[in-house]
Parts: C-alpha cells; sequence; structure tokens
C-alpha cells in the first residue's frame, strides 16, 4: 500500500516549475549571447575608416599670378594616403599669396601653387621682368618657355638676354591695367642670369619669344 505524502510531493513540483524556469531564461541568454557574439563578428569584420587629413582645397578656379582669397578656399579632410606633399593646412598659409599657375576647383594646394622658393628649381632665383608691351599678358602663361630680349634705345642691337626661360606666374591683368610700364613676369633663372635681366631692364627695352 503506497502512502501519499503532500508535502514531498507539493517540494518535487515546486523544483520541476524552477528547472524549467531556468531552462528557460538560459535559453534566452544563449540567445543573446547569440546575437552579441554575431554583432561583434560584424564589428570586427567591418572596415576600419581611413585616417584623414584636414588640408586646404580651392572652392573654384584660381587663375595663375591671382592673390588667395578667403572665398576661394576652404578645409577639408581627405584620406591620409591621398594627401599630396607639400600640402597646406591653414589658410593663413596662402591668404594674399599669389598663384604660380593655375590650380582646378577641388584641387589641394601645395606649396608648390604659390610662388615663393617652392616654384622653383634647387639653386634658381625668381627674377622680375617687366616687359614693354602690355598686350603679351594675354598671350602668356605659367609654364611657358621664352626667349628674353634686350632692345637698346634709338635702334641699336637686340640682344638675347635669357633663353628658355620658364614664367613661373604673371601678375592679375587688373593688377597690369593699372601699370603703365608693361606687364610683369616673374621667371625662373639662375642668379648670373637674374643679374643679366636686372642689368637689362635699366637700359633697354625688353620682349620675348615665345618658345
Amino acid at each position: 500500500m503506497r502512502v501519499h505524502h503532500p508535502q514531498k510531493s507539493g517540494l518535487g513540483q515546486a523544483w520541476r516549475s524552477l528547472a524549467r524556469a531556468v531552462s528557460w531564461h538560459r535559453r534566452k541568454l544563449a540567445v543573446v549571447a547569440a546575437v552579441l557574439a554575431v554583432l561583434t563578428g560584424i564589428n570586427a569584420a567591418a572596415p576600419r575608416p581611413p585616417d584623414t587629413v584636414t588640408v586646404l582645397r580651392a572652392t573654384e578656379l584660381l587663375p595663375g599670378g591671382s592673390p588667395v582669397t578667403e572665398s576661394q578656399v576652404e578645409a577639408a579632410a581627405v584620406p591620409a594616403d591621398a594627401v599630396p606633399e607639400e600640402a597646406l593646412t591653414d589658410p593663413a598659409q596662402a591668404l594674399g599669396r599669389l598663384i604660380a599657375a593655375p590650380v582646378p576647383a577641388g584641387q589641394v594646394l601645395t606649396g608648390y601653387d604659390l610662388v615663393g622658393e617652392r616654384s622653383v628649381g634647387p639653386g634658381r632665383l625668381l627674377a622680375p621682368v617687366r616687359l614693354a608691351d602690355p598686350g603679351l599678358a594675354t598671350v602668356l602663361r605659367p609654364g611657358d618657355r621664352v626667349d628674353i630680349l634686350a632692345a637698346d634705345g634709338q635702334g641699336g642691337p637686340v640682344r638675347i638676354v635669357a633663353e628658355r626661360a620658364r614664367i613661373v606666374t604673371i601678375p592679375s591683368a587688373a593688377d597690369s591695367a593699372r601699370d603703365a610700364g608693361g606687364v610683369l613676369l616673374l621667371v625662373e633663372a639662375d642668379a648670373e642670369t637674374a643679374a643679366e635681366l636686372a642689368r637689362a631692364a635699366g637700359s633697354s627695352t625688353l620682349s620675348v619669344l615665345l618658345r
């Protein structure tokens, strides 16, 4: 004959309920853990954003020979591996400086784009050349190679002062129009040629032949 123990029966039922609850929560925790593992895997597999550098970029076409204004440049973040050599990073490095040659809109400005020591090769100088004919400003462009001629007054002989001189920049047309003395060029030259150009400018009329 079996004897029924109500107390033991109730205790067993309680243990079974607790076991089911624990099992259910374990399943929920396992699901949460699985979701977290998937998310962690996705984050680990996602490519790392590239390092960026803030540089100065042209907002419009910058004509050669013109000074840089505040509205023509902006700071922009670009991938570090796309930053050119000598890239400018601060507007103060460019504002008011002359552009050596035209810079397209969107291009990163570098020290080579501005008139200065980086505009010429090692051991070379920037020499000013004042041409008598202001109309040449519409024909010549930065980067052109020219022979610079000196003509003595009163029908004297014409001589070549510099051969294949590279024009680094030309002041803007507005500046040239205000100057009745002709058009000013800045050309690359060695020290000897620069000195000869300075002597010729004091006694001769200068012109150029475009190569």
